[in-house]
Protein backbone atom coordinates (compact mmCIF):
# COMPACT_ATOMS: atom_id res chain seq x y z
CA UNK A 1 0.00 0.00 0.00
CA UNK A 2 2.89 2.37 0.70
CA UNK A 3 4.19 1.82 -2.83
CA UNK A 4 0.77 2.82 -4.12
CA UNK A 5 0.96 6.15 -2.26
CA UNK A 6 4.48 6.71 -3.55
CA UNK A 7 3.34 6.13 -7.13
CA UNK A 8 0.44 8.54 -6.67
CA UNK A 9 2.74 11.22 -5.22
CA UNK A 10 5.20 10.82 -8.12
CA UNK A 11 2.34 11.11 -10.62
CA UNK A 12 1.04 14.24 -8.86
CA UNK A 13 4.51 15.83 -8.96
CA UNK A 14 4.81 15.04 -12.67
CA UNK A 15 1.39 16.58 -13.33
CA UNK A 16 2.26 19.67 -11.28
CA UNK A 17 5.52 20.19 -13.16
CA UNK A 18 3.84 19.74 -16.54
CA UNK A 19 1.08 22.17 -15.51
CA UNK A 20 3.68 24.79 -14.55
CA UNK A 21 5.52 24.32 -17.84
CA UNK A 22 2.33 24.64 -19.88
CA UNK A 23 1.08 27.65 -17.88
CA UNK A 24 4.34 29.58 -18.02
CA UNK A 25 4.93 28.83 -21.70
CA UNK A 26 1.37 29.90 -22.52
CA UNK A 27 1.88 33.23 -20.73
CA UNK A 28 5.23 33.74 -22.44
CA UNK A 29 3.75 33.03 -25.86
CA UNK A 30 0.89 35.46 -25.24
CA UNK A 31 3.29 38.26 -24.30
CA UNK A 32 5.72 37.53 -27.12
CA UNK A 33 2.93 37.22 -29.68
CA UNK A 34 1.75 40.80 -29.14
CA UNK A 35 5.32 42.11 -29.22
CA UNK A 36 6.10 40.25 -32.45
CA UNK A 37 2.77 41.18 -34.05
CA UNK A 38 3.13 44.89 -33.41
CA UNK A 39 6.80 44.93 -34.48
CA UNK A 40 7.59 46.83 -31.29
CA UNK A 41 11.27 45.87 -31.56
CA UNK A 42 13.48 43.49 -33.51
CA UNK A 43 12.75 39.83 -32.75
CA UNK A 44 16.21 39.29 -31.32
CA UNK A 45 15.73 42.12 -28.81
CA UNK A 46 12.29 40.82 -27.82
CA UNK A 47 13.71 37.35 -27.16
CA UNK A 48 16.64 38.79 -25.18
CA UNK A 49 14.24 40.84 -23.03
CA UNK A 50 12.00 37.81 -22.48
CA UNK A 51 14.99 35.70 -21.46
CA UNK A 52 16.17 38.39 -19.07
CA UNK A 53 12.67 38.57 -17.58
CA UNK A 54 12.63 34.82 -16.97
CA UNK A 55 16.07 34.93 -15.31
CA UNK A 56 15.15 37.90 -13.11
CA UNK A 57 11.83 36.32 -12.15
CA UNK A 58 13.53 33.06 -11.21
CA UNK A 59 16.19 34.92 -9.23
CA UNK A 60 13.80 36.98 -7.13
CA UNK A 61 11.08 34.38 -6.55
CA UNK A 62 12.48 33.34 -3.17
CA UNK A 63 10.00 35.61 -1.37
CA UNK A 64 7.10 33.53 -2.62
CA UNK A 65 8.77 30.33 -1.45
CA UNK A 66 9.50 31.94 1.90
CA UNK A 67 5.83 32.83 2.32
CA UNK A 68 4.89 29.20 1.76
CA UNK A 69 7.47 28.13 4.31
CA UNK A 70 6.84 30.69 7.05
CA UNK A 71 3.58 32.39 6.15
CA UNK A 72 0.01 31.29 6.63
CA UNK A 73 0.68 27.73 5.49
CA UNK A 74 2.09 25.41 8.16
CA UNK A 75 2.79 22.00 6.58
CA UNK A 76 4.31 20.63 9.80
CA UNK A 77 0.80 20.55 11.30
CA UNK A 78 -0.38 17.95 8.79
CA UNK A 79 -0.15 14.22 9.44
CA UNK A 80 -0.13 11.78 6.51
CA UNK A 81 -2.88 9.56 7.91
CA UNK A 82 -5.21 12.53 8.48
CA UNK A 83 -4.72 13.78 4.94
CA UNK A 84 -5.30 10.38 3.32
CA UNK A 85 -8.44 9.51 5.30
Amino acid sequence: MENFYLIIVVILFALAISDLIVGVSNDAVNFLNSAFGSNAAPKRLILIMAGAGVLIGASFSSGIKELARKGNFHPEMFVFTEIIE
